[in-house]
């Protein structure tokens, strides 16, 4: 087989304007091939005529991207292969690099050895079977790929038997009998339907009899299922027993006569005409097959799209079942409970606000409530005419629909429309941080605490707030309203940021819902190794589900060592930082524009 190489002789380099398509697809292969050695050589003209091809002793894929992909593409043009939606819309070839990761995964012996154990017509047979036995593991495995290699498989035989034409491999009944282990076997193997090969069955079995072809089709079964990959001693007796019935066959039909007879020449012009007749036959199938599969592609894309839409909900429910779970153990607990948390904080001052505080919350009531936060509404559409994205796929389909005479069409431009929804409601979750760090902000951070909450209250916005350290306990629960400034101690030696997330989230429901919501985090973010992995995965979470995020950290102003810690925490999200805070009253206006700017930063970006 042309796709499958032989010999060490290696590739030449990827162009550079492709490497970093050859990257993409080495990982896709690596990972199909459950290995981390193999690289891709991509380019036009890579590897020869054949869409691709696998060189075992160099463990290198090449990829030729006229054969694979049609003339003219550029890299812009195929995109990421490893985000699978690129994948459906280039199928066919899709299936050509799967089937060489399948090589890759399952051909693990040496072909050097085996040519050299096997007499050229039991290699030429062992090479042929080998194409269905690495599809069969393949779709018992992939189940999902089997549509690429349904798209691919009869291109792939095409390429196969044009490359026995140049090289005189084409020879009476085997060549009849290979082309059926490389078509028909392939149903036994589940990569092609029954009826994609229906017309090329029958021209076999006429040729070479129904009980010859029982019997080679029983040896491409046991083929099939072996399974150890890496000892073809089994394989090797099966390609023996195939080439002892094809022997015995051409005897009998006068195409191989005994020693110093010659060959019967009426037989041969026979099965020349019968070898032109199938490579007519898998042609037809083979147009027959892109477009079959066209709707299978579409079916597979759209179940697999469904199929995210199920898991990720799922995921989600079991996630807020989880918080909703600890909101109920740390919002069950009263104020007077802390030591019961595991925290060693004593509330040491409650006392009213002040004019000053009071003020403050007005002015970030004002600014929350002109914070417009825009949530999008996407919808899905498909048509026949511009503007959208090109589907080449669905391209492909309406050609072979106008080429049958079909009245149906296909939909090749997709576009995604949104609109946008004001949802007038503000959830608030205020988490603070009680850790020996933050020892000396205390009492500005209970002002700010208080003045935030009193800020949602103004807004007819619900907050939440809780305190975290070595334990995590509520000082404002959900419904409640906040009267006094409550000071805390801040003697914790570490930070509970994992479990404070979860517990506003389980009570308001932010990563869920819909609406403006905003997470405050009164902390200098001086974590532990595992909490501060936790926190720049919740802070992600928050962008990726639409929470703006205000970190108000009360650092100190000039050379501050732990900054870093923040930075790590919030780097490449749309996080508002307010450093140095020391006046939460003097800074009422700062921090009302800065929860306004994390609200309509996090909408811009979710309504584009």
């Amino acid at each position: 087989m042309g796709h499958i190489k032989v010999s060490a002789t290696r590739a030449e380099r990827t162009p550079s304007e492709w490497l970093p398509t050859g990257a993409r697809i080495g990982e896709l292969v690596n990972t199909w091939a459950g290995r981390s050695d193999i690289v891709a050589y991509v380019g036009p003209g890579a590897g020869g005529p054949t869409p691709a091809c696998f060189n075992p002793i160099c463990a290198e894929v090449e990829i030729n991207i006229d054969a694979a992909f049609g003339k003219g593409i550029t890299p812009e043009m195929i995109g990421d292969l490893t985000n699978r939606d690129n994948l459906f819309e280039w199928p066919r070839a899709s299936g050509a690099i799967f089937h060489e990761a399948l090589h890759a995964r399952y051909s693990r012996y040496s072909l050097e050895a085996a040519q050299k154990e096997l007499s050229n017509y039991e290699f030429q047979a062992f090479m042929s079977l080998e194409e269905s036995r690495i599809e069969k593991h393949g779709v018992d495995n992939f189940p999902a790929n089997r549509v690429f290699l349904r798209a691919c498989a009869l291109e792939i035989v095409l390429h196969d038997i044009q490359e026995q034409t140049e090289q005189h491999l084409s020879h009476g009944v085997r060549s009849i009998a290979g082309l059926a282990a490389l078509t028909c076997a392939r149903v036994d193997a589940g990569s092609l339907d029954t009826e994609d090969i229906e017309e090329i069955k029958a021209i076999v079995i006429e040729h070479l009899g129904q009980d010859v072809y029982d019997s080679i089709r029983q040896i491409w079964i046991k083929f099939q299922s072996h399974d150890n990959h890496t000892d073809p001693k089994y394989l090797y007796e099966l390609a023996r027993e195939w080439e002892k019935i094809l022997s015995q066959l051409a005897k009998e039909t006068g195409e191989q006569p005994e020693v110093g007879m010659p060959a019967d020449k009426g037989i041969l012009i026979l099965i020349d005409a019968v070898m032109e007749d199938l490579k007519e036959a898998i042609k037809e199938a083979a147009s027959n097959v892109a477009i079959a599969t066209g709707d299978e592609v579409q079916e597979q894309e759209q179940k697999e799209d469904w199929q995210k839409v199920v898991d990720l909900r799922s995921k989600a429910a079991r996630q807020q079942r989880d918080h909703e779970q600890v909101a109920h153990d740390v919002f069950s607990k009263s104020t007077t409970e802390i030591n019961s948390t595991g925290s060693g904080s004593l509330l040491k001052e409650t006392r009213s606000p002040t004019p000053a505080e009071r003020s403050a919350a007005v002015k970030i009531a004002q600014l929350l409530e002109k914070a417009k936060y825009r949530e999008r509404d996407e919808t899905e559409i498909q048509s026949i005419l511009p503007p959208g994205r090109l589907r080449t796929r669905a391209v492909v389909q309406q050609a072979a629909y106008k080429a049958q005479g079909s009245m149906m069409n296909a939909e090749p431009w997709r576009r995604t429309v949104r609109k946008h929804t004001d949802d007038p409601t503000l959830k608030v979750g205020v988490m603070v941080d009680i850790s020996g760090s933050m020892s000396a902000a205390m009492e500005p951070m209970a002002a700010t605490a208080w003045a935030m909450s009193e800020a949602a209250r103004r807004v007819q916005g619900r907050c939440a707030m809780v305190y975290y350290g070595s334990g995590v306990f509520p000082t404002l629960k959900p419904g409640q309203h906040l009267d006094q400034v409550n000071v805390y101690t801040a003697p914790d030696s570490t930070e509970k940021f994992d479990k404070a997330f979860k517990s506003l989230d389980g009570s308001l429901g932010l990563l869920q819902s819909t609406g403006a919501r905003l997470l405050v985090v009164v902390s200098d973010g001086v974590y532990t190794e595992t909490e501060l992995d936790n926190a720049k995965h919740w802070v992600r979470e928050c962008e990726r589900n639409g929470v703006a995020v205000l970190w108000l950290s009360y650092e100190n102003e000039g050379y501050n060592p732990h900054r870093g810690y923040l930075e790590k925490i919030t780097e490449g999200t749309a996080t508002v930082v307010l450093n140095n805070l020391k006046d939460p009253a003097a800074a009422a206006l700062q921090i009302g524009q800065s929860a306004a700017k994390a609200l309509e930063k996090i909408g811009r970006k979710n309504a584009a």
